[in-house]
């Protein structure tokens, strides 16, 4: 057996990074940027107000109180036309563009108007550049602002639409095909009958994939027979990603993997010091990226976590490829079961300014309705075989946390 660490680094150095496409920036979010995005305008454009108030010289009101003569009012989106000089100002509204000879903005509650608005009274001084978004400060004509490899958030589809990206390259996501195996399996609007199961993986994992891409197809259920088996994988080879569940094991019937060696797939590995998941297998055919997991279903979703979640953001040429992983301090004592690397369902949340951490209450890798109640998994390594209550632990967050987990 390879360690889970050596696993994870064979799979993303044996995963292919897919071709760019261009696509419309409507089309882009959580895709990875292929090429670098370059300013095509200086951000701001022009000297931009940042305050609704009035535009004027700094050093006529290095006294105040003091009036001013109100030459123009200058909203967004128009262009001044007065000069402002010695005494004068103009009444400006936010992102507007600061007039000739304006080297100050000061807000509007820092004034007075007189005289039906055609006189401002300053009643505080103001620094000189104050309230003033200078042309380019932000960002220059032909700099680099998005670079290849960033993710597309919606804070890059601005930054996108600002420099005027209507259309650039991505890198593709995969398709994925799920296959899940069993003769015990029914679809989920079949009640079971004796010694059935409703199959929930092949819709976990579906899941588990749709937060990365969209192209996810669960393809027929294949019952424990190797001609059924063979047949449907030549389905799923079509796919970038084929990911199967179950008959991955030591049983009789457990087929996958001899069906894939016949297949003349190149194994990378088949076993890996890890609890749940040790029958975990990685494989190439072609262009197609082969996961074996384990039929348990907690087993099923944390191998996915593991290793298919860094292939595919491989594939698509994200910088950060692995979920992340954070130290928390242990609220209890926790004792391993088995001499391999665990990643435990458990629940992180933040209490008195640090990262406190417990398992969850589980009845083993079938459980899976315990890993409803987790948002991290506890890594407790190889080598340790009981971890104390508030030590220092470090865990795997499975999605951003959220209010309810006091962050």
């Amino acid at each position: 057996m390879i360690s889970v660490k050596e696993a994870v680094e064979i799979v993303i150095n044996n995963t292919d990074v897919l071709d760019p496409q261009l696509i419309t920036i409507n089309e882009a979010m959580g895709f990875s940027i292929a090429e670098d995005i370059i300013s095509d305008i200086d951000m701001p454009p022009f000297n931009r107000s940042a305050m609704d108030g009035y535009a004027l010289i700094a050093e006529d009101i290095e006294n105040v109180p003091c009036d001013l003569e109100v030459v123009e009012t200058i909203s967004a989106g128009c262009a001044p036309e007065k000069l402002i000089r010695k005494g004068l100002a103009s009444k400006i509204m936010t992102g507007a563009i600061v007039p000739e000879g304006a080297d100050t903005v000061i807000m509007v509650e820092d004034t007075e108007s007189i005289d039906n608005g055609a006189r401002v009274r300053i009643l505080k001084q103001t620094k000189k550049g104050k309230n003033i978004a200078l042309k380019g400060e932000d960002v220059e004509s032909g700099q680099v602002v998005l670079k290849k490899g960033q993710e597309v958030r919606p804070q890059e589809i601005g930054v996108l639409a600002s420099v005027g990206a209507e259309r650039f390259k991505v890198f593709r996501s995969p398709n994925v095909g799920i296959i899940a195996t069993g003769d015990e399996l029914v679809e989920i609007n079949v009640k079971p009958g004796a010694g059935q199961i409703r199959n929930s993986n092949g819709y976990s994992l579906a899941a588990q994939a749709r937060q990365i891409v969209n192209d996810v197809e669960i393809l027929e259920v294949a019952a424990d027979n190797q001609e059924k088996i063979c047949s449907i994988i030549e389905l799923g080879l079509k796919k970038d990603v084929l990911i199967l569940s179950g008959g991955v094991s030591m049983g009789d019937y457990d087929f996958v993997g001899k069906v894939l060696k016949e297949m003349e797939v190149e194994v990378f590995f088949e076993k890996v010091s890890l609890r749940p998941g040790k029958p975990t297998l990685f494989a190439k055919k072609g262009r197609t990226h082969i996961f074996a997991l384990p039929g348990n279903p907690v087993a099923t979703f944390v191998t996915f976590e593991l290793f298919v979640y860094p292939a595919i953001r491989k594939m698509m040429r994200f910088a950060s490829l692995t979920k992340p992983v954070i130290t928390a301090v242990l609220e209890t004592d926790y004792i391993a079961k088995k001499k391999r690397t665990e990643y435990r369902p458990a629940y992180i949340k933040l209490c008195d300014g640090k990262f406190r951490v417990k398992p969850v209450n589980w009845h083993g890798s079938g459980d899976l309705l315990s890993i409803t109640n987790a948002n991290c998994l506890l890594i407790v390594p190889e080598e340790i075989q009981k971890m104390d209550a508030n030590q220092d632990v470090n865990v795997m967050l499975l999605s951003a946390l959220s209010a309810n987990e006091n962050i």
